[in-house]
Order: structure tokens, then C-alpha cells, then sequence
């Protein structure tokens, strides 16, 4: 499984990717904390999610592109894989686990097999094999010969030749005949794949538009999704998504995408209905799924890792939203489970497949991995003892299989997506905290606290937790955990007693009934007499505020300015604490006891900037400000110009540089994790992590990269603790050792 990412390491690197990979399938690293040789890394404990392993059935250079299971007279089943370079290998269930049988049938073409589909006719199912051509070649597996081959618009009826189609689909009509349709940007056309002809009406689509239309009204289109589906009635309708694209009424310079589905009788070619899924972006993926009460339903997938159902007669929406796919849902199919229940799978742009019961919208087992290249053809397999397998085909060539309700899956409770990470100092006395913790928040807003050196969890979670925690050192007492997201006024937490001792008390009544937001806290600073000082933001106004008693500090009010993006503070090796407020017009240093402005950074920056401190032992801290390509690491204590405190240029960005059909799918909006470091030898290095699941160490004063090593999931947060580096995952938390 960790082949893949073997090979783009460095020879001493692959203990602890294999470490990684180990922790992932089996739930725990093996050998904790031991550095064998020249390993940059050790893995001194995990907390992720326990993945199921794939069986791989083949593997060759060529990209799989296509998939599809059926079944014989005899009731046996075949895999049919098609691949880019023009072959069809045919696999009996009875031999798909065990790699080293060679498949039952090879069929080869002169283009890249891109569609796979079954259509009847008498004497049992016909496979269907379609290239990047017009062409459509047919395969009795009975007969075990080729029937022949048609070309799609040729005959004297057929019109005008159709162009390449993002999309085939076979329909069964209710007389038994099958159909293949063709879909383009604008319509659905069904045509005859014994002869070559269309039958019945066009299936009329979108508009087509003129490109001054489009620039001045925006368009439509149908995005190559398809689906049939048929009725209580008996009607069969034909399904495809569609993309509406609404300029910009500002300026007309940004289009706003919207996900809808089209409708149509195939009977009589009409428009049944339009519906706006509520999705924004394409629609990337749209199969049908049985539900209990034996009706059919549509599932779509859109942009954020969403997936909802429609009952087609409505259109209306059936069972619950499908959360937790962490990424975009790149492909959907179902399977038939056992005791006559149907799990909707589908395959994230993370290469995380998971199945679904459709009505209540729970998993089913566990979440199944993909190999590092993904999977880009998805369909499911039944053997002879009953069991279901999920089959998915990659870019590197490979099939692999999951068992979706595999038995003994023991997954740890605690484990999940990370979003943010907070380190706790030590406080002598305490009982919990004598040594290092660290707090974590999970995507479902939950904390969660640990202990650094072996992740032992310390408390039971605390639900509701939405926001960065901010930990507040208490002059007579443990360290406490700031808590508020804005809908809700500033908790104190005390993880000792796990309860919350004091609240940030609000007059306003605007911030009761949610018309403005409450203050959240950003950081700490010192203040007199040894006292805590938290910062808080209300709009875009910082203040201090007395944890102690509950009141505010001073008089000190700092305005962000226009636009305000972030804020918090920055320590100096002399205890000076300084306060940093960050906007679109640039960076600004204040001196928190008195409010008086130090420093500032003209800049313009980017709404999704963000500005995070980074700081090293006895060492003077840089601000890392990141946008979509690249991060400034900016001195704000250097002597020079304004103009020349960028320290270094680092090439890395919120925005992935890295593509392709093998890579996850990244959002503008992701934030580069980004932590301050030391090596085994004691120099300073910048730790950085994003979407692609690559942590990088970058030299600071050159921004030249030291080190990268992939750890197999996207990066969210990173905590630097003494020797250990901990890392924020979607699959959990990975505690690393230098």
C-alpha cells in the first residue's frame, strides 16, 4: 500500500512511511519512538482512523478507465476492465481475489476503452465497450466471441454526425430493448448499438448560447453525469446533470456555478423537470439506488463532499444528507449487501471510498483506502459465498477490492479528523498538567486534550467547541482553555475539573438573538503582577479582558482597520509580548500595555490571506503570511526599509501547484498549517502541511526546502512540542520525532 509513496522518499525516510502506513491499517505504530540509522523522523505515536485494506487484483502501466460487473447464465459473475490502452480483460468472481489467476478473457481495440455498460437481447447480456470514437464494440460472453462493432451517427438516418460525448448510459426500455444514451453539452440523444441509428425524440437540453449571450446572461450545460431511472408507474425517465452559470451582478466578472438535474420521458423526448440540487459547482457524480420500500432514488454529488437524494417523481429530497466524505465525491455506484440491503458507495477526490445505507444515512463498516493514485472507475462484485466486494480502478492500472462489511473492524473512538491544535504548558503542581498536553479540535467541533508524550487521551471530549481554544495560564491555578466561536460568549474551560468556571459576560442583546456575533479570543499576553491577559476580537476591535475577574484591562482598544483578516500576538526572547493585527491593507505591530502602533507592513493582501506567528527558542519570530501560491516570511523586527523585511520566499501556497486525476481536489479557501521547528541538531526550520498531505521543512532565512515527507493525509493543523512535531490530520492525530 505504501509503494507509491516509497518511491517518491528518500532511502532513509521509508521506515517512517511504512511506520505511517502501518498505523493506518493495523491502529498503532509499531515501535514508538525509536530512530533506527539515519531516519529523519521516528513516529512516536498515532491517533487515526483505521483504514480496511484493498485486495489487488491486477496491475499494469495502463490507467484504468473503465469498470463493470455482470452476470452469466449460469449465475456466475465477470469483472470487465477497461483501460487506456484499448483492452478489456475479463475476470471470473470466482478468481478475483487471488491475484495470481490470469483473467478468462483479453480483448483488445485501437482506442482507450473509456465506457463499459451491459444492454440485452435475446439469449442473454451483451458487453458494451466504447472508445474516445464514435465506435461501439459488442462481446457475447456466452459465445465468447466478438457480435461486431457499429459507428454511432453513420446511417442514412442519423443526421448529423454527433460530436465526442462526455457520457454513455445504457437504458433498458419497459419492452426489453436496451439503449445506449450519448450525452453532450446541450442534449441526450439514444441510438440503436446493434445498428448505429437513433431512436425516438431528442432529448432537448440547455439552451445553446452565443458567447455574447453567455458573457451577458450567463448559461447552462449538462455536465456528462447520466442516470435512468424507472418509475412506480413504469415510465423510465432519463437524469443528467447540469451546470447553471450566473454572472457576477457586481461587476460581471465572477461566475457563480449551481448544480441542476434534467429529466426527460424517454418515450416522448419531453422535459419532465429542472430541479436545483443546491449544490454549487458541477455535479460529479449521479447513480440510482434502491431504497427499503423498493422505490429508486437519485443520488447526486456535488462540491464538498455532500451527497443527497431525490425521489424522481418530485423532485424531492428522500433520507438524510450523506456527510463525512472529507473531500469531493468524485463517483458514486451501490452494491448489493446482504439480507437484501443496498449501500450507496462513493469515492472521494481524498481516494477515501465509503459506503452508505441511503435511508438513514449511516456508514457501513469502515472507510476503505484507495492506493495512492485513487480510483477513477467504480463498480461492485459478488462471489460464490455471498460476500459483496467493491471494485475501484486507478491511474496506475491497478483494481482493487474492499469488503465493505468486513468482520473484526475495531476502530478507536477517539480517533478522527483534526482541524486545529493547541499546546498547553506545563504548570508544577498540577495533577494533569506536570507534563506537555495538547488540545485538539475535531471537525464536529469537538476538543479533545492529551498527553504530548504518548497521546494518551486526559479528559472525556467536550462537545460544542467550535473555534480555536486558546490556553490562559492562570497565576494560582492550572492552565485554562478559552473557548468561543462567536455564536456564543468566551468559556473558560478547566480541563482539571472539566467543567467551565467563568463566563465572558454580554449586555448586548443583539448577540442573543444572534444578530451579531459575540468576541472570540485570539491569544494571551502578560500583564501586571503576573497576571493573564486574554485578547479579544469583537468586530474588528481588540481589547483585553481579566480572566480572573471577569473584566476588562485597561483602556486598550486596537482597531484592525478595513477588512480586518487576522490577529494575535508574538513573544520576543526578552518576555516583550507584542500584539500583530493583519488586513487587507497590510500588517501591524502594536505594544499591548499601551495600545501604541510599532510596526507596520504595507501590503495589499488577499481576503484569504492568512497571517500566522512563527516562533523558535531564544529566537526573534517571523510572521509566515500565506496566499495562494506562496508564503512571505516577513522580520518584523528587522532593521532594514519596510519594503526589505521579507526574510524569505517559500513555494508554497494555500493553493496546491500540484494536479491531475490522481491528486485531491483543492479549494482556494484551505489553510496552510505552518509550525516553527527544530532538527536533531538544533537548527530552526519551518514545518509546513496543506491538502496534499506533504510535511515540508524549509531553511528560514533562505526559504530553501530541507525536507519533505509524505504522511498519506491532508495536513489541517501542526503544533511544535520541544523534540516532538504533532500533526493535525484528516484521519487523526501523528506525533512525530526529530
Amino acid at each position: 500500500m505504501a509503494r507509491d509513496l516509497l518511491a517518491s522518499v528518500a532511502p532513509e525516510d521509508r521506515e517512517t512511511v511504512r511506520a505511517l502506513t502501518t498505523a493506518r491499517f493495523v491502529g498503532a505504530a509499531p515501535a514508538a519512538g525509536i530512530l533506527r540509522g539515519d531516519a529523519t523522523w521516528s513516529v512516536r505515536w498515532t491517533r487515526l482512523h483505521r483504514d480496511l485494506l484493498p485486495a489487488i487484483l491486477t496491475d499494469r502501466a495502463s490507467p484504468v478507465e473503465a469498470l463493470r460487473a455482470f452476470s452469466l447464465p449460469d449465475g456466475r459473475q465477470l469483472l470487465a476492465v477497461g483501460t487506456h490502452d484499448g483492452r478489456v480483460r475479463l475476470w471470473d468472481s470466482e478468481s478475483v481475489l487471488d491475484a495470481a489467476m490470469p483473467p478468462v478473457e483479453e480483448l483488445a481495440y485501437d482506442r482507450p476503452v473509456h465506457t463499459l455498460e451491459t444492454v440485452a437481447r435475446p439469449g442473454g447480456e451483451i458487453l458494451l465497450a466504447a472508445g474516445t470514437d464514435r465506435t461501439v464494440h459488442l462481446w457475447d460472453p456466452v459465445a465468447r466471441s466478438t457480435v461486431g462493432a457499429s459507428v454511432l451517427g453513420t446511417g442514412a438516418a442519423s443526421g448529423k454526425r454527433p460530436l465526442f460525448a462526455p457520457a454513455w448510459k445504457a437504458v433498458r426500455l419497459p419492452d426489453g430493448r436496451s439503449l445506449i444514451a450519448v450525452c453532450d453539452t446541450h442534449n441526450v440523444r439514444l441510438w440503436d448499438p446493434f445498428t448505429g441509428e437513433p431512436v425516438g425524440p431528442e432529448l432537448i437540453g440547455p439552451e445553446s448560447l452565443t458567447v455574447a449571450q453567455a458573457i451577458s446572461k450567463g448559461s447552462e450545460s449538462l455536465d456528462g453525469v447520466l442516470a435512468p431511472v424507472t418509475l412506480p408507474d413504469g415510465r423510465v425517465l432519463l437524469v443528467a446533470g447540469g451546470t447553471s452559470r450566473v454572472l457576477d451582478s457586481i461587476d460581471g466578472s465572477t461566475d457563480f456555478e449551481y448544480g441542476h438535474l434534467w429529466a426527460w420521458d424517454i418515450a416522448t423526448g419531453e422535459l419532465v423537470w429542472r430541479f436545483g440540487t443546491g449544490y454549487s459547482g458541477t455535479l460529479t457524480a449521479l447513480t440510482t439506488v434502491s431504497l427499503r420500500d423498493g422505490r429508486q432514488a437519485l443520488a447526486t454529488a456535488g462540491g464538498g463532499g455532500v451527497v443527497r437524494l431525490f425521489d424522481p417523481e418530485g423532485p424531492t429530497q428522500v433520507g438524510e444528507w450523506l456527510h463525512g466524505n472529507g473531500a469531493d465525491v468524485v463517483g458514486a455506484s451501490t452494491v448489493r449487501l446482504r439480507h437484501n440491503r443496498t449501500a450507496l458507495v462513493t469515492v472521494g477526490s481524498d481516494r477515501t471510498v465509503r459506503a452508505w445505507d441511503p435511508t438513514t444515512g449511516t456508514p457501513v463498516g469502515a472507510p476503505m483506502s484507495a492506493r495512492n493514485s485513487g480510483v477513477r472507475a467504480l463498480t461492485s462484485i459478488h462471489i460464490a459465498d455471498g460476500r459483496a466486494f467493491v471494485a475501484g480502478g486507478g491511474v496506475d492500472g491497478t483494481v482493487q477490492l474492499w469488503d465493505p462489511e468486513s468482520a473484526g473492524y475495531i476502530d478507536d473512538p477517539l480517533a478522527g479528523p483534526v482541524d486545529r491544535l493547541v499546546s498547553m504548558p506545563v504548570r508544577p503542581g498540577a495533577i494533569r498538567q506536570s507534563r506537555p498536553l495538547l488540545a485538539s479540535v475535531s471537525s464536529r467541533n469537538t476538543l479533545q486534550l492529551w498527553e504530548a508524550s504518548s497521546g494518551l487521551p486526559m479528559t472525556q471530549p467536550l462537545e460544542d467547541s467550535d473555534g480555536r481554544p486558546v490556553a490562559v495560564p492562570m497565576p494560582d491555578g492550572p492552565t485554562l482553555l478559552a473557548l468561543g466561536d462567536g455564536k456564543r460568549p468566551i468559556r473558560l474551560w478547566d480541563p482539571e475539573s472539566h467543567r467551565v468556571v467563568r463566563t465572558m459576560r454580554s449586555r448586548n442583546p443583539l448577540r442573543r438573538i444572534h444578530l451579531i456575533d459575540y468576541p472570540t479570543a485570539v491569544a494571551t499576553v502578560p500583564w501586571r503582577d503576573g497576571r493573564t491577559a486574554v485578547v479579544v476580537k469583537d468586530g474588528s476591535i481588540l481589547s483585553l479582558w481579566d480572566p480572573a475577574s471577569g473584566r476588562g484591562l485597561g483602556n486598550l482598544r486596537v482597531s484592525m482597520g478595513i477588512n480586518p483578516l487576522n490577529a494575535g500576538t508574538i513573544s520576543l526572547p526578552g518576555g516583550r509580548t507584542m500584539l500583530f493585527t493583519s488586513s487587507h491593507e497590510g500588517i501591524k505591530l502594536w505594544d499591548p500595555t499601551t495600545g501604541a502602533h510599532i510596526f507596520e507592513w504595507s501590503r495589499k493582501l488577499h481576503y484569504l490571506t492568512t497571517v500566522i506567528p512563527v516562533t523558535w527558542p531564544d529566537a526573534y519570530p517571523l510572521l509566515a503570511v500565506t496566499g495562494e501560491e506562496t508564503t512571505y516570511l516577513v522580520d518584523p523586527f528587522s532593521e532594514d526599509a519596510p519594503e526589505g523585511r521579507v526574510r524569505a520566499v517559500l513555494a508554497v501556497g494555500s493553493r496546491s501547484a500540484t494536479s491531475g486525476p490522481d491528486r485531491p481536489l483543492y479549494s482556494s479557501s484551505h489553510r496552510l498549517a505552518v509550525a516553527g521547528c527544530l532538527t536533531r541538531e538544533g537548527r530552526p526550520v519551518l514545518a509546513t502541511g496543506g491538502h496534499d498531505g506533504v510535511l515540508r521543512l524549509w531553511e528560514p532565512e533562505t526559504g530553501g526546502l530541507v525536507h519533505a515527507l509524505p504522511v498519506g493525509a491532508p495536513i489541517n493543523a501542526l503544533v511544535s512540542m520541544d523534540s516532538l512535531l504533532v500533526i493535525g490530520s484528516r484521519d487523526g492525530l501523528i506525533a512525530l520525532e526529530s
